[in-house]
């Protein structure tokens, strides 16, 4: 959309570190896998007034953490199919913009959301060391706390009824609470 206040969202490359132990009982192997790292995706919304302006919330992550349960199974010893689910952790950065000059608007919110991961994956030994594997994942933060409250002129409530405001103010937030993304990984690991 070409319109002034909008923003195109991004789906791009990440990177993570990560660490963890595996147990093999026979053909099930069981671990845990804990990680840290980037995506660098974004996501925004843009609503629109009859005054007329527009409404941009954005927001994107800063970093993310996770530790997952792995349970899977091999075949030969030296492939791996394998689920992982566990809890996650996630800075989320959000910020808004808005066409309308003659309202203030405040943000304010927590960052720092709990979520959950899961997905799974293949994983193939190379010698006795190394292996390399390919993962799918998804990522779902609970993002409910991010709003902007909307001032009038000199800091007076947003009263315009039929732009949604009260006499109390307004606050803007999103309809859908939820941050989610899905991941296709190429990984690497060095196993002792």
């Amino acid at each position: 959309n070409g319109s002034v206040g909008c923003r195109r969202d991004r789906d791009a490359g990440a990177y993570y570190a990560r660490v963890g132990w595996d147990q093999q009982m026979g053909r099930i192997v069981v671990g845990v896998v804990g990680e840290f790292g980037r995506s660098d995706i974004n996501d925004s919304v843009t609503a629109f007034s009859s005054t007329p302006a527009s409404y941009t919330m954005y927001r994107d992550i800063d970093w993310e953490a996770g530790i997952r349960a792995r349970a899977g199974y091999t075949p030969n010893d030296s492939t791996l199919f394998y689920g992982t689910f566990g809890p996650g952790y996630a800075r989320i950065n959000s910020e808004f913009s808005s066409t309308n000059t003659a309202n203030t608007f405040t943000g304010r919110g927590d960052r720092d959301q709990f979520g959950i991961q899961a997905g799974g994956g293949i994983e193939q030994r190379i010698g006795d060391h190394f292996s390399v594997g390919l993962e799918y994942l998804y990522h779902q933060y609970q993002d409910n706390d991010y709003r902007v409250r909307v001032t009038g002129p000199a800091g007076t409530p947003f009263t315009n009824a039929a732009n949604g405001g009260t006499v109390s103010g307004t606050d803007f937030r999103r309809s859908d609470d939820k941050f989610r993304w899905y991941s296709l990984r190429a990984t690497a690991a060095f196993r002792f």
